[in-house]
């Protein structure tokens, strides 16, 4: 399998890094107002680390992940700078490269399992990424009034991960996270970390 091989030549990194992390707002934050911010963001980028681990594998990566609406790219390079994982999704279409091979699907997360072994709720990240909640989600708030935990109500993929959140940053009319962890309630030692160190939207 693509990912046991991977990890001949990946280390297990936590991502503290040397880069310091924006600390969020001074002030209270507008929970609506924040909201009907993140739902116009939808053509953004962002750049930075993503870890994950489960009971028998654990992988670091550089990340790279562009979104548009029916478009979305999603790489994961090792320190080297060779691409581990190429991931692109058009309209339903999604196409991944990895291990020298092309591989396709109609669902991204169920290709991305298929092909590495790793779970990633992909389309829910879109959104949880930003820290913006699904109809059903259920959250916490930090003492700024952002995003501290959500708790995925019913949707499909959504299996048994929780998010937390700990760092925000300004970037146009809104709050983004830079860094936020996914944990599976059912298998604690599993789990993905996303620290980003750029986000760039349009």
């Amino acid at each position: 399998m693509f990912a046991r091989r991977v990890i001949s030549f990946l280390f297990f990194l936590s991502l503290t890094g040397c880069t310091t992390l924006p600390d969020g707002p001074d002030q209270q934050v507008s929970l609506p107002a924040q909201l009907d911010a993140l739902k116009q963001v939808n053509d953004w980028k962002i750049q930075g680390k993503m870890a994950l681990r489960d009971e028998q594998q654990a992988v670091s990566a550089n990340l790279l992940w562009k979104a548009r609406p029916d478009d979305v790219h999603f790489r994961l390079t090792n320190t080297l700078g060779i691409t581990l994982v190429n991931l692109t999704d058009q309209q339903g279409e999604v196409t991944l490269e990895a291990d020298d091979q092309t591989f396709q699907d109609t669902d991204a997360s169920a290709l991305i399992e298929r092909v590495t072994g790793w779970q990633v709720p992909v389309t829910q990240l879109l959104n949880w990424v930003k820290g913006l909640p699904g109809p059903t989600d259920q959250y916490t708030l930090n003492d700024k009034g952002l995003l501290q935990t959500l708790t995925p109500g019913d949707c499909a993929g959504c299996g048994h991960w929780q998010v937390s959140y700990t760092h925000y940053g300004r970037v146009n009319d809104s709050w983004l996270p830079y860094a936020l962890t996914l944990t599976r309630a059912d298998q604690p030692n599993t789990f993905i970390k996303i620290r980003i160190d750029r986000w760039t939207v349009k």
